[in-house]
């Protein structure tokens, strides 16, 4: 049932991204966009590409705080986990990485699979919340054409709407943490008809779980929290600019903040592995807004969907040899997310 499921997601992410391909590419002429990405300045490429590796660098550092609680933990461990859950979820659907990047660390520091996990959602959060400000930052200060003057309200109503979303999942998660036996007597009451089994698995993972949901204490924890999130995506601010500059886009800087947040926005929604298609079209028609040329936005979505995908896996697979040669053994991995 389950293989059947993910089949059936699949096959969504694929249509969904041939969708996007179709209107990314469309109106587009290949040859023009391909000399625009062959001319493109290889030094600043090479400079987004070690930023997206110091992105992963400080995602490390990050984790480290919230992992404090449960663990102290190998900043080696950290890396090649997520290096490698990023990786993942170039080449795998549904955000699996997610997964396989807590069952990695679980495996090399001996703790729960679904603990580790609770603390990769409160990451998230994080992420969550600095790019709200983020794209409210770029909503309020970014220049349209007059002709689409419009947007900048409609984008307005989509960041309140992230923002009551945002609210009302953290009010879920922290019934979670510290209603937990509430919790799962709702649950024992509505799905009574479940076998035994099941349910005290589910149990045994929603306290796992709970234990991941780490409550940040103290002013300098939530300082380097803070520090961490706004460096990571300040560093994707810089990605873009670089990007920009290799194929001559003379764009304000200010412009990169509301780039970002369309671009994260995008690769939220379902696709093929490695949100080919709807980060193509989210980047393209973003640059758009800025009176960016068809024949330029599309160039620049390659390049930055590559700059980003190509190193990843790399980055992975290395991460991947790194444990083999320190445990002296393959690696291969079980999820350890379920009992």
């Amino acid at each position: 049932m389950k293989g059947k499921f993910l089949n059936w997601k699949v096959w969504l992410g694929l249509l969904i991204s041939s969708i996007c391909l179709y209107l990314a590419f469309r109106g587009t002429e290949p040859g023009e966009s391909w000399a625009v990405i062959r001319t493109a300045d290889l030094s600043f490429l090479f400079l987004a590409v070690i930023v997206t590796f110091f992105q992963f660098v400080v995602r490390a550092w990050r984790w480290k705080r919230l992992l404090l609680p449960i663990k102290e933990t190998s900043f080696a461990n950290r890396l090649s986990s997520t290096l490698i859950g990023f990786a993942a979820n170039c080449v795998l659907p549904a955000r699996m990485g997610e997964f396989i990047r807590a069952g990695y660390l679980g495996k090399t520091e001996k703790i729960s699979g679904s603990s580790s996990f609770g603390t990769i959602v409160v990451e998230r959060f994080f992420d969550g919340f600095t790019l709200l400000l983020v794209l409210l930052i770029g909503i309020m200060t970014a220049t349209f054409p007059e002709e689409l003057g419009f947007i900048s309200g409609k984008l307005r109503n989509m960041g309140l709407l992230m923002f009551f979303f945002y609210v009302l999942v953290i009010i879920f998660l922290a019934g979670i943490k510290y209603r937990t036996g509430t919790f799962l007597n709702f649950f024992n009451r509505i799905f009574f008809f479940l076998p035994d089994h099941m349910r005290t698995g589910f149990f045994n993972m929603v306290n796992n779980f709970s234990q991941g949901l780490v409550i940040i204490k103290g002013i300098s924890s939530w300082v380097q929290m803070t520090f961490y999130s706004f460096l990571i995506w300040g560093l994707g601010l810089l990605q873009i600019s670089l990007i920009n500059q290799s194929i001559g886009l003379e764009l304000p800087f200010i412009s990169t903040f509301l780039m970002l947040s369309i671009a994260s926005f995008g690769v939220l929604i379902p696709s093929a592995p490695g949100y080919i298609g709807t980060f193509h079209a989210a980047v393209r028609y973003g640059l758009l807004l800025f009176g960016v040329s068809s024949q330029q936005a599309l160039p620049a979505a390659i390049i930055w969907h590559a700059v980003f995908f190509f190193p990843t896996i790399v980055f992975g697979l290395l991460a991947l040899l790194y444990l083999q040669i320190v445990t002296g053994r393959s690696w291969e991995y079980r999820d350890n997310i379920s009992v």
